[in-house]
């Protein structure tokens, strides 16, 4: 399999490292330092073993990506001024019409990409990871770093099995599903809560969010809303779902949420991506979601004030 992987940060590389490791033929489209990596590639220190990722190729021109690809891998982060479609279009638009593999987070993210190209199939992935990037080709796996992939829409996907394949094939826990709304929702229930709640908080790490007292009330209060928006949507999330959180965070080893991650670095926060969709569907349903619009009131405020900056 033939990948093209845009969006190298901590994610993108370390699951398209371990394909590349289990078969596939990685390409890697980055926007500077292309020539070291090259040379070094990325140096990925994990928890299930140590190792360095060498792309196929390396490109810094959307007009040097090969014609044969099998698929395209976005794995950037969800921002407004991030304009996703672009990004994919060489890719998406060759005549064969490769899948667009969406390896982000957020719920609604497919829609605009599944719009934008008709004719592709959107694979979308639901990764389950504690990493972080420490220079642009060092990147630290800490714990987790599972997927759980298939087709926007649901159903069956041939090319979704495959995939999946080639990620077990490098050491990835994969599970193919025909539901990936279902997924997308659940791991809303971790992103909703502790994203915001770790940045507002003052810089919670996971295991300070799972205090046994306020924070974590309000990590609780802010998963009885995506219910409740899940709910209204057609998708079947139980309180039952939103406690495994929680069990599957107190067993984490204690890390900053990605959100922290990049507001402690001055980078954007994916504030529409995590709160923003979810409130739009709230206001379709006429839904009361205090908590959630108070965190994203207060996000956006942050986001500004740190970008002014």
């Amino acid at each position: 399999m033939k990948l093209l992987l845009i969006g190298a940060g901590s994610i993108g590389a370390y699951f398209c490292g371990r394909a590349a490791s289990g078969g596939a033929e990685v390409e890697v489209l980055v926007r500077r330092n292309a020539p070291e990596i090259r040379e070094k590639g990325y140096d990925i220190t994990s928890i299930a073993g140590n190792f360095v990722f060498h792309p196929a190729r390396v490109i810094d021109r959307h007009e040097d990506i090969s014609p044969d690809i099998d698929a395209v891998v976005l794995a950037t982060k969800v921002l407004p001024d991030v304009n996703r479609v672009e990004l994919v279009r060489e890719a998406a638009e060759l005549p064969h019409h490769p899948p667009v593999v969406l390896l982000q987070n957020g719920i609604g993210i497919e829609d605009e990409i599944a719009s934008a190209f008709p004719d592709n199939e959107i694979i979308s992935c639901v990764a389950y990871i504690g990493a972080s990037r420490k220079s642009f080709r060092e990147i630290l796996h800490t714990g987790s770093g599972r997927l759980i992939i298939g087709r926007f829409g649901g159903g069956d996907s041939p090319f979704a099995r495959q995939l999946a394949g080639v990620f077990i094939s490098g050491g990835v826990p994969c599970r193919v599903t025909e539901d990936i709304a279902l997924e997308r929702w659940r791991k809303l229930l971790w992103n909703l809560p502790f994203n915001p709640v770790s940045v507002l908080a003052g810089g919670l790490d996971t295991r300070e969010l799972c205090d046994g007292r306020d924070i974590e009330k309000l990590c609780s209060e802010l998963m009885d809303e995506v219910i409740l928006c899940a709910n209204a949507s057609g998708v079947k999330l139980t309180r039952a779902m939103a406690d495994e959180q929680f069990a599957y965070t107190r067993d984490f080893p204690p890390y900053k949420t990605s959100m922290l991650q990049d507001y402690s670095a001055g980078l954007p926060l994916e504030v529409d991506a995590v709160l923003g969709n979810m409130l739009k569907i709230a206001d379709r349903f006429a839904l009361a979601v205090p908590y959630s619009r108070c965190c994203a009131a207060l996000l956006r405020s942050l986001d500004r004030k740190k970008q002014e900056r």
